[in-house]
Formats: structure tokens, C-alpha cells, sequence
């Protein structure tokens, strides 16, 4: 097969995985945290300053920024879709920077490189905790393509070149700006400065002259996120430290909580992770046993990957509470690493003429990927029992959705909320735990519910000068906030299970003579009269 016909399938394939991504995003149903991350860059874009004026929880301020942006350049209300837009172009980026990372790695063999990253891609995108984790508007998207970008960058620069300059100032920005969406990329970010201090210089001076771009970059993108802070640093103490901690509690309180320990392991033990899991051992396992053979000069770009996919682990273990796509991020960087031990076994091949090492990975690689595609596990949580219906499947199954964009979740809750918002009488101010339905059709939210029921869950352990400094109310002091500003309807069925309690308090603002209304498969909506 000639390169050319090789590189047009390889087009083609990556083609109808991007449009896998687009249509994993636009079949989930909307998560509880999808209406902090947008809701909060509605606010922004109508001119309120997050922590100042509205509550934002655990998280930096550069994602709602961004999507607050976009919001008003095209001026649109589909606050979600944007938002998963978003997630789904990262995720298509990040499938081509993999790619990419290959052929940066196997210059010399790019057919093979590609090929190789093509596999990897595979492995990446049939991970069950990669495409449970991928596609909602949340900063995780954006965040690993920061990461990986970074890492492209790094692998990629010549630093005995002048041109090394702007590409280190580069990678300081983009992990700074990762950074300022998730705090704990920080962690990241300092492996990033001590790799670079860690390259091979004349002298300490030259070391630090060589960070000096990294530290300029990323002293400029924190002027703005530092400046919103020092505007309000108690609230932003409030919404990164003490919320947190409290809704870590009450999710112990209640029994909500996973073992961190079985979590890993039923991760783990997914066959479309597990397959990457066994791949990457049976690799390094390989490269030990030869590594006299090997000889490996320049060992670095391995090093680093590792220490991201092992950092990452560890940031994933970090938090009291323990959610299954925390241990997504990992993935594309597992599968960026074994482009390194393939790389030292084809110059093996090639240095001792025999081809039985690396046709040995090749069969490994190609086989695990194989069990990636047709192992069950896609759409379903981790701690959920499998449905046994192969990844390839489900992938199509989405795929063919995309045909019927009135059936998209984005699309169906933006038709929802512009009813509620048509039949709500003035001024439109909309009572609910899920602010997008108000704030899609362009009613009013509170904003002491601006983060949906995350931080509702816990305010009353807030004392009142902390709840008025984070604009945030209670299932025991919402109604304080409802005797002051009467709402012109109600939104119900948000909080299901176990959980429905939550919404007793917004229940009771409810009068008998209002009207009822109830989507399918959609909340139950009261009209004030």
C-alpha cells in the first residue's frame, strides 16, 4: 500500500472518529455540573465578575472566560451546545496532536508513525472512561489539550535553536492557562519548569535564561485571573477552600462517596482500559529486558510523558471524593507513551536488521486495539454492569444520531427553556436548580442558585456573612431569598432518587392555583398565574 492511499484512510478514519466525538457529545444528558461551568460564563458575558458577584466552585476562572467569549461573539443563547462545542473541537484537537506526536517521534518512518498514531487515537477514544468523560461543557477537554499541546511543543524544539525561545514561552502559557481553569494542573505545570531546568546547559545561568520565557509567559497570563481575585479574595477562598471541603462532608454524610481503592480498580479493570493497561506494561516489560540491546541516548520525552501520566494519577487521587473521570485524564498520555518504547524497538529492528522485536510490539498493539473496539463499556459509568454491546456499536449507533439534529441534548433543552420562558410572566425570574433552563430562553436565574444544586447542597454551613460575600442560599435559607424576589415559575424533577428532597424547599414556593406543566422527559415546570 503506497503512503498516499495510507494517509488518505488514515484521513478518512480520523474523520468519522471526530465525528464519533461530536455525536458521544450530543447524546448526553445534561450533568449537574454542565450548569455551574456555563451558567457561570452566562454571567460573565452579561458583565458580572465571577466570585464577586456569583458563586463558582473549585474552579479558576479561564473557562467560563472563554466561553463567555464565545458566547458573545456569535451572540447566541445555546449556552450548552457552545459549551460542548467547545469540548468536542479540544477532543478532535487532542486526537490530532497524538497523531502528530507520533510523527514528531518516528521522523524517519512517518507511514509507521502515523500508523502507530492512529492506533494510539483508537486506544485514547475507546477508553470507557475516556468517552464516559469527554464531550460535556466542563474544563476538561480543554485542559488536556493544553497539556498535550505542551508536551507536542517540548518534544518537538530544538533547544540549541533561537527559535526555542517562543516555543518555551508557548508552553508556559498554555499550561498557565490549563492552570487557571483547573488548580491542580499547577502540579503539571512545575514538572514542565523542572524538565526544562533539567536540560543539559553550560551553566546555571544559561538554565534560568532558558525557563525565563517560561516564567515571562506565565507571569503574563496570570495578570487577569490575579486580578479577579484580589476583587474579591475572601470569596474566592470561599468557593476554592471551604465549599469545597463542606460538599466533600456532606457527600460523606449522605453515603455518596466511592472507595477510592474500588474505583480504581473497576476502572482499571474496564476491558478498553485494561487492554491499554496490559499494552503499556507488556511494552516497558520488553524495553527492560532489552535495554542493553537498546541503547537508548536520549531517554527525556519518555521521562516526562511518564511523570504526566503518573501525575495525573496521583491528582486524581488528591480530591476527599473521587469521581471516575478523573482517572480519563491520564489516558492520552498512557497512549502518547508507548509511541517512546515502540520508537526504541524500531531502531532496534533497523540497527540490528532483525524485525521480530518490533513486529512482536506491532501484533501487541494491534491486538489491544482490537479488544478496545469491540469490548463493551461505552456510555455506561464505570461502576455500572456492562451491556455487552461492542464500543464499535454504540460509536456507529452516535454517529447516526447526528443526522437528526433536533434529537441532540443541547437542541432539546434549549427548545425546553424557551417554552418555560414564553408561558413564565414577568419578569421572568425562574426558580430552578438547573439555571440553563431559565437562562437558554433568556429568562432570569437567582444568583444564589447560579450553580445549580452544587453549592445549594451546602450553604447553610456557610455562616450568613459567607453565604452574602458568595451570593449562595440553603436548602434552610432559600426562603429568605424567595420572600424578598417572588418567582414567576418553578422548575421541578432535577434532583431524582434519593436526592429529590433538595427540592422540598423550592416545592414549597409553589401555590395551589399555579399551572402545571410537564415535559417529556424533561422537568415539571409551575407557572405562577
Amino acid at each position: 500500500m503506497s503512503a498516499r492511499i495510507t494517509y488518505i484512510l488514515v484521513v478518512l478514519i480520523l474523520v468519522v472518529l471526530s465525528l464519533a466525538i461530536l455525536g458521544n457529545s450530543m447524546t448526553k444528558p445534561v450533568g449537574r455540573d454542565e450548569q455551574m461551568y456555563c451558567t457561570g460564563a452566562v454571567l460573565m458575558a452579561q458583565g458580572k465578575m465571577i466570585y464577586r458577584d456569583f458563586s463558582y466552585a473549585s474552579q479558576m476562572p479561564y473557562h467560563p472566560l472563554l466561553c463567555a467569549a464565545l458566547f458573545r461573539v456569535f451572540g447566541t443563547t445555546h449556552y450548552l451546545l457552545v459549551g460542548r462545542l467547545v469540548s468536542c473541537m479540544c477532543d478532535i484537537l487532542v486526537m490530532l496532536c497524538i497523531v502528530g506526536i507520533y510523527r514528531c517521534a518516528f521522523k524517519s518512518a512517518a507511514v509507521a508513525g502515523t500508523l502507530l498514531g492512529l492506533a494510539a487515537v483508537v486506544l485514547w477514544l475507546f477508553n470507557p472512561l475516556v468517552d464516559y468523560a469527554n464531550g460535556y461543557a466542563w474544563n476538561h477537554d480543554v485542559v488536556i489539550l493544553c497539556v498535550v499541546l505542551s508536551f507536542w511543543l517540548f518534544i518537538s524544539t530544538d533547544f540549541g535553536q533561537k527559535t526555542k525561545l517562543w516555543r518555551i514561552a508557548a508552553i508556559g502559557a498554555l499550561l498557565t492557562f490549563a492552570t487557571c481553569m483547573r488548580i491542580t494542573t499547577a502540579l503539571v505545570e512545575l514538572l514542565f519548569f523542572v524538565m526544562l531546568l533539567s536540560l543539559p546547559a553550560e551553566s546555571i545561568k544559561q538554565r534560568f535564561k532558558t525557563a525565563l520565557p517560561f516564567l515571562l509567559a506565565t507571569a503574563l497570563v496570570l495578570i487577569w485571573p490575579v486580578w479577579v481575585i484580589t476583587r474579591a479574595p475572601r470569596a474566592f477562598f470561599l468557593n476554592m477552600v471551604k465549599i469545597p471541603m463542606l460538599y466533600g462532608q456532606w457527600l460523606h454524610e449522605i453515603s455518596m462517596v466511592h472507595n477510592k481503592a474500588a474505583l480504581t480498580i473497576a476502572c482499571l479493570t474496564r476491558p478498553g482500559y485494561l487492554a491499554l493497561v496490559v499494552l503499556t506494561i507488556c511494552l516497558c516489560l520488553i524495553v527492560l529486558c532489552l535495554r542493553r540491546k537498546l541503547k537508548i541516548v536520549n531517554s527525556r520525552n519518555l521521562l516526562l510523558v511518564a511523570l504526566l501520566s503518573a501525575t495525573f494519577f496521583i491528582i486524581a487521587l488528591i480530591p476527599p471524593t473521587m469521581w471516575s473521570q478523573y482517572l480519563a485524564i491520564p489516558v492520552p498520555f498512557l497512549t502518547i507513551s508507548l509511541a517512546f518504547p515502540l520508537l526504541y524497538l524500531r531502531e532496534l529492528s533497523t540497527r540490528t536488521g532483525s524485525k521480530k522485536y518490533v513486529q512482536t510490539a506491532s501484533v501487541l498493539v494491534a491486538v489491544c486495539t482490537f479488544i478496545a473496539v469491540i469490548s463493551p463499556g461505552l456510555g455506561l459509568h464505570p461502576m455500572q454492569p456492562s451491556n455487552y454491546v461492542s464500543s464499535y456499536r454504540t460509536m456507529l449507533g452516535r454517529i447516526s444520531k447526528l443526522l437528526d439534529p433536533q434529537s441532540w441534548e443541547p437542541i432539546r433543552l434549549h427548545k425546553i427553556s424557551q417554552d418555560i420562558t414564553e408561558k413564565a410572566k414577568e419578569p421572568k425570574l425562574i426558580l430552578t436548580l438547573a439555571p440553563l433552563l431559565a437562562l437558554e430562553g433568556g429568562g432570569r436565574i437567582y444568583p444564589e442558585l447560579s450553580a445549580g444544586a452544587i453549592i445549594y447542597r451546602t450553604a447553610d454551613s456557610l455562616s450568613p456573612d459567607e453565604r452574602r460575600l458568595t451570593h449562595t442560599a440553603g436548602q434552610k435559607t432559600l426562603a429568605e431569598v424567595l420572600n424578598e424576589k417572588p418567582p414567576s415559575a418553578v422548575i421541578l424533577g432535577i434532583e431524582r432518587g434519593r436526592l429529590t428532597f433538595l427540592e422540598a424547599p423550592l416545592q414549597a414556593a409553589v401555590k395551589a392555583d399555579w399551572e402545571r406543566k410537564n415535559y417529556e422527559y424533561g422537568p415539571t415546570v409551575y407557572f405562577a398565574p
